[in-house]
């Protein structure tokens, strides 16, 4: 590890930096690609890249579970349709599109900024929703096969 420091002694940055973890099981190829490079930009310090990224998972997610619609509004609707997932996450994948929106367009402001705190949590919302729509089931799978056999 390599700290950096100004001349006054505080600390300008860690290297390397320090990652957002996540877990890559059953994340279509596609999927896992975009994540990683968002996760990328948010521990460079690539905040609007990581909003970017993140809009782009779930533009990503949509094709994959064939969400319909002329945009990525729509189709964050219609994927509520096909998959099963808490209200709340696909509130959330909404304010991710908003976000992805603010990092993309200049004229869009429904954010005051994109900095780190928006980014990290960015990157951790799409986790979950990852999480509900790829791992959730394989999870519960691995704990059922780890019953006792009937008549035992």
């Amino acid at each position: 590890m390599f700290i950096s420091a100004d001349h006054t002694g505080a600390l300008r940055a860690v290297f390397p930096a320090e990652t957002i973890d996540f877990d890559a099981s059953n994340l279509p190829a596609p999927i896992l690609s975009s994540l990683e490079e968002a996760v990328a930009c948010q521990a460079a310090g690539a905040y609007k890249a990581t909003a970017l990224m993140v809009r782009r998972v779930l533009e990503e997610l949509c094709e994959d579970r064939k969400a319909t619609g002329s945009n990525l509004k729509e189709r964050l609707t219609n994927l509520g349709q096909n998959i099963v997932v808490p209200s709340e996450l696909l509130d959330a994948a909404d304010e991710l599109r908003l976000l992805g929106n603010d990092a993309a367009h200049i004229e869009a402001k429904l954010y005051d900024e994109i900095g780190e705190s928006e980014s990290r949590l960015a990157v951790e919302l799409a986790k979950e929703l990852l999480k509900a729509v790829y791992q959730y089931a394989d999870l519960v799978a691995r704990l059922r096969a780890l019953r006792k056999p009937k008549g035992s």
